[in-house]
Order: C-alpha cells, then sequence, then structure tokens
C-alpha cells in the first residue's frame, strides 16, 4: 500500500496522497537555469588552506585594517591599532581558533599565537 501520485504538468506540482489518512500533499518541481561559477574550483583550491594568519582572519570575516601582526621567531603577536569594542569579541573568538590567547596588561593588550617549532 503505498501513496497514490497524481502530476499536473500545467503548474508542476506532483499530488501525493498519503495512504494512511488519505490527506494531499503537494509538491512543487521547479527547474530554474544552472548558476555560472565566478571562478572554477581548480582557481579555489589552489588558494585554499590559506597559508598566512592574514589570510586566515581574513576568511574568517575580520578587518586586517583593524590589527598590528608582528612575527617573532616563537610567537605571532596581534595588537588592535584602536579600541575595538564590539568588534574585539567576534575577533577574540577568531584568533582563539587559530589557538591564539588573549593577555590583559592594559595598553599592552594582546592576542598571542605561538608556533610549532616541530616544522
Amino acid at each position: 500500500m503505498g501513496a497514490s501520485l497524481s502530476i499536473n504538468n500545467e503548474s508542476k506540482v506532483i499530488w501525493l496522497t498519503c495512504p494512511d489518512c488519505g490527506s494531499k500533499i503537494g509538491i512543487i518541481i521547479s527547474v530554474g537555469k544552472t548558476a555560472t561559477p565566478i571562478m572554477s574550483i581548480e582557481e579555489k583550491v589552489e588558494d585554499w588552506p590559506p597559508s598566512n594568519l592574514v589570510d586566515k582572519l581574513g576568511n574568517l570575516g575580520i578587518d586586517m585594517n583593524l590589527l598590528n601582526i608582528e612575527e617573532t621567531n616563537d610567537q605571532t603577536i596581534i595588537t588592535p591599532k584602536k579600541f575595538l569594542g564590539d568588534q574585539w569579541g567576534s575577533i577574540n573568538n577568531a584568533i582563539r581558533e587559530l589557538g591564539g590567547n588573549w593577555i590583559r596588561e592594559g595598553r599592552e593588550s594582546r592576542w598571542e599565537i605561538k608556533k610549532d617549532n616541530s616544522e
């Protein structure tokens, strides 16, 4: 005992009838035009994963004009260029995803991301 099926060609609606309760369920099938990709998949793969910290943060939606980045031998230090206000939380979350920790030291507060020395 399966559901009965009827097709209305004018409106592209497929009607199913429930075998248990007899209710009709209409399913609309729409065929649109195919989207044309802006970039080929090969071009996207070449740029992924991002190779440097600036690209990674940019891909996480961070405005890099708000931050200074300093590289040392054992860590990356990221400092805000100005008071971030409501933007601090989203920036902090993005940097934490990359392994960073917020160091609270007043005007010298910063994020530090330790480098993996096994490379």
